[in-house]
């Protein structure tokens, strides 16, 4: 009889460990998706004039030691971006397509809005996501034109729900259309 009572705590304990190890997974994936979520909302819906300004016045640079520095728009994307991705990955994401899309749409004066987002986890690789979207953009002076955007989300496997990586981005030509005021 005490036999029986260890062998079912011990199936009681294994249980409520695999129940505990399912729900932090689907959390974690919960919190991923609303990074990438949160990211792309921010990179195709605007202009962000907050940042336009903070990037192109001059006002807000400075050289220190030989090296421009902005602190303000530093403050500024951690503040927007620093809860979705790694500190490493900043500067790469800056210079790649952090600011490529605000900083078209605000000179060429278009408008953009992301729609129809769709993030799904790549079953065999748990660090990486697909995503989809459409971004309706609009010239002051034009109509709305749709561009489907593709590419994938890399997240850290050292800093939990924190983007490393954004990759293999199809813009469908809306760069290239932001370059070009109607």
């Amino acid at each position: 009889m005490l036999q029986r009572k260890w062998v079912l705590a011990g199936v009681i304990i294994i249980l409520a460990a695999l129940f505990t190890v399912a729900c932090s997974g689907e959390e974690e994936r919960k919190q991923e998706e609303t990074a990438v979520n949160e990211v792309l909302n921010r990179l195709f819906t605007g202009p962000d004039e907050t940042f336009a300004d903070l990037m192109l016045n001059p006002e807000y640079k400075k050289v220190v030691n030989g090296v421009e520095v902005n602190e303000e728009l530093d403050a500024y994307i951690k503040k927007e971006y620093g809860p979705y991705m790694t500190e490493d990955y900043f500067n790469t994401f800056l210079s790649t397509i952090g600011a490529q899309y605000t900083i078209l749409a605000y000179e060429n004066e278009y408008t953009l809005s992301l729609k129809n987002l769709t993030v799904k986890k790549e079953e065999n690789q748990s660090a990486l996501y697909k995503f989809s979207a459409e971004v309706v953009y609009q010239h002051k002076n034009g109509e709305d034109k749709t561009a489907k955007v593709e590419g994938e989300t890399l997240f850290s496997t050292k800093e939990n729900g924190k983007i490393q990586g954004f990759q293999n981005i199809d813009d469908d030509g809306l760069a290239e259309d932001l370059r070009e005021a109607e």
